[in-house]
C-alpha cells in the first residue's frame, strides 16, 4: 500500500515537471518569433515607394553640383545627368583626354579644333551633345563669344579656369553651349567645348562633361 501510494506521488512530480517545462519552451518559442521593432526611414522619400536614382527624373546635376547652369533640382521633369564609361582616349596637337568611345565619335582635325567629338549610332539619346578640344588665345577670350552665360571658377585634373554656360531657348530645339577654359603657362588656354540640345541637354550631359574635365591634359 505504501508503495503504491509512493508510485502515485511520484508520477504527480513527474507530470507537474512536464508541465512547467511545456510551459517554459512556450514561453521561449514565443519570445523568438516576436518580430523586431520597426524602425522609419532615414529617407523619407523611400518610405513613399521613391528612391533617388536616374530613373525617377529626380535630382538633375547631384553628382555635379557647382557647376553653372544647371536647372533647379528641385524642378522634376529635368533628368538625372547620364554616366558614361570613358573607354576612349584621344590626342593630337597636345590636347589629350578620354571619351566615352561606346556612344561617340572622335575626329582629329589639323585647324582651330583639333578634337570633335560627335554622337555615333549607339548613342539614342533625343538631346544630342558634341564635344570640341582647342587652344584659345585666354581664358576670357574663350568666353567671351557666350551670351549672357553663368560662370563659375572651376578647378579639373590640375588645371584652374572658368566654366561658362548659356542657353538660347529661342532655338528648336533650344540649344546649351557650355564652355570651360582653364588656364596654360605660356598664357594661353586650353578649352572643352559642349554644344547640347534639348531644354534639359546640359543637364543631361553635366556629368560626362566634368567627368571628361577630370582627364583633360596638354603636352608642349
Amino acid at each position: 500500500m505504501c508503495l503504491t501510494r509512493w508510485s502515485r506521488w511520484l508520477a504527480a512530480l513527474g507530470v507537474v515537471a512536464l508541465s512547467l517545462t511545456a510551459c517554459g519552451g512556450e514561453s521561449a518559442e514565443q519570445e523568438t518569433e516576436t518580430p523586431p521593432t520597426a524602425t522609419a526611414s532615414a529617407n523619407p522619400l523611400d518610405a513613399g515607394g521613391l528612391s533617388l536614382d536616374a530613373g525617377t527624373g529626380l535630382n538633375p546635376a547631384l553628382n555635379v553640383s557647382g557647376l553653372p547652369g544647371c536647372s533647379d533640382p528641385n524642378d522634376e521633369a529635368c533628368p538625372a545627368p547620364v554616366q558614361m564609361d570613358l573607354d576612349g582616349e584621344i590626342a593630337a596637337s597636345g590636347i589629350s583626354l578620354r571619351y566615352p568611345a561606346r556612344y561617340f565619335n572622335v575626329t582629329v582635325g589639323e585647324g582651330e579644333v583639333p578634337l570633335t567629338i560627335t554622337p555615333s549610332e549607339n548613342n539614342k539619346f533625343e538631346e544630342r551633345a558634341v564635344f570640341e578640344a582647342y587652344f584659345a588665345e585666354s581664358v576670357e577670350a574663350a568666353l567671351s563669344g557666350l551670351s549672357e552665360p553663368e560662370i563659375a571658377d572651376w578647378t579639373a585634373a590640375g588645371l584652374s579656369g572658368k566654366i561658362g554656360v548659356s542657353r538660347d531657348q529661342t532655338q528648336d530645339p533650344p540649344v546649351n553651349t557650355t564652355i570651360g577654359a582653364f588656364a596654360l603657362a605660356d598664357g594661353r588656354a586650353v578649352v572643352l567645348k559642349l554644344t547640347s540640345t534639348g531644354k534639359y541637354g546640359w543637364d543631361l550631359w553635366s556629368q560626362v562633361y566634368a567627368n571628361m574635365l577630370e582627364t583633360l591634359t596638354v603636352t608642349p
